[in-house]
This record gives C-alpha cells, structure tokens and sequence, in this order.
C-alpha cells in the first residue's frame, strides 16, 4: 500500500467545494466530540482539539509504517498522576518543512 495524503482519508466525512470545507458526520468523523462542543458559538475549542488529535492520533497508528509520511510524526504520550488520578496525554506532530517556503516538505 501507499502513502495516502487525502484528507477524506485521514478524517471521515471530509468534503470541499472549493472554498468551504465540512465534516459530514461529527459522531462518526470525531467520536470523542459531539455536536455541542463543536458549536461555533457555544462549543468548547478545547474538546474540539482534543477530539481531531486522538482521532488523527486513531489513524496514524492503523497506517503501516511504511506507508506513514515520512515528513509529518504524530506522537502520543500519556501519564496518570498516581495521587489524583488525573490522566495527561500529551500530542506532539512534528512537520519536516522545505526550508525557503515554509511548507511541508514533498514525501518524494
């Protein structure tokens, strides 16, 4: 298999027209969020954020290593505070950009 760059294929429901983009399905495209968190006006930017990085973090790991971008990483630590019992993740996605224009490098 591939490299698979598409959009569509990285988050379910994905569409565009050119000028807006849409997910068609919140639920199925970002389980950990639902429809009132990622209100405009009333939502939770916080939960929105959360929810596109385990889902990103979801696929990274069903991709094979490799067919993974070579140009982006996407890592995932988690740690629990053993008196609170919080639970910390901590996502980190790494760009390897091309050096005078500030993009992602080519994967070829």
């Amino acid at each position: 298999m591939a490299q698979d760059l598409k959009p569509g294929t990285w988050i379910t429901g994905w569409t565009e027209d050119g000028t807006n983009i849409a997910i068609a399905n919140l639920a199925t495209a970002f389980p950990e969020m639902t429809a009132a968190e990622a209100d405009a006006t009333t939502g939770d930017i916080r939960k929105v954020l959360f929810a596109i990085m385990e889902q990103l973090w979801a696929k990274w790991l069903t991709v094979s290593v490799a067919d993974r971008p070579a140009m982006m990483t996407i890592y995932r630590s988690t740690a629990t505070d053993g008196q609170t019992g919080v639970v910390t993740k901590q996502f980190v996605v790494v760009f390897k950009t091309a050096v005078l224009t500030q993009d992602v490098a080519a994967e070829a």
